[in-house]
């Protein structure tokens, strides 16, 4: 009787030496992409993080936050008026000098993830002819514009200052006055 190899003895050989050089590089090829591309995501993640968080956005983003609280003021005293975005502001010129440290959302709630920066607002009135020349609003007999500027501070460091026209809003939409 003729005494054959069972089929599976090349396998079990193969198995005693391990792995080939190529299936060993081919693993390291796969292992070494993948830790290569998690790497390069990570690091454009925090590099956009890192602009986001310290990036003009935010300061544009704080001062939005001013704009959407004056756009909601009304532009006189009225009786009714509550104070609406601080304990000391009910119309849009309160709002004049106001510094905002730590800085505040639209609804006066502190933005708590950007507690060392401040918001900084200022009103001006300027004559409509001529943008340059600041004038009395009481006094001033011509067309006027007002201006809103928020200045954005990291600490005492100034960042940014962004500036609107605003306008009284009609009588038409002040409902109740």
């Amino acid at each position: 009787m003729k005494h054959t190899a069972p089929k599976h003895h090349s396998t079990a050989r193969r198995r005693e030496r391990g792995s080939t050089f190529a299936e060993l590089m081919l693993a390291t090829l796969v292992v070494g992409t993948t830790i290569v591309a998690s790497v390069s995501s990570l690091s454009g993640s925090a590099k956009v993080y890192h602009y986001f968080s310290d990036g003009p956005h935010e300061s544009l983003m704080l001062a939005q936050e001013v704009h959407e609280a004056a756009m909601m003021l009304p532009w006189k005293v009225h009786p009714s008026n509550a104070a609406d975005f601080g304990p000391d502001v009910t119309t849009l010129w309160d709002l004049d000098e106001l510094v905002l440290n730590p800085p505040r959302s639209a609804d006066y709630e502190v933005i708590l993830s950007h507690i060392a920066w401040s918001q900084s607002a200022h009103i001006r009135v300027v004559d409509l002819e001529n943008p340059t020349v600041e004038v009395d609003p009481d006094t001033f007999e011509g067309d006027t514009l007002t201006e809103l500027k928020v200045a954005i501070y990291r600490g005492h460091e100034f960042l940014d200052e962004f500036k609107w026209w605003v306008s009284e809003p009609s009588r038409g939409s002040m409902e109740g006055e």
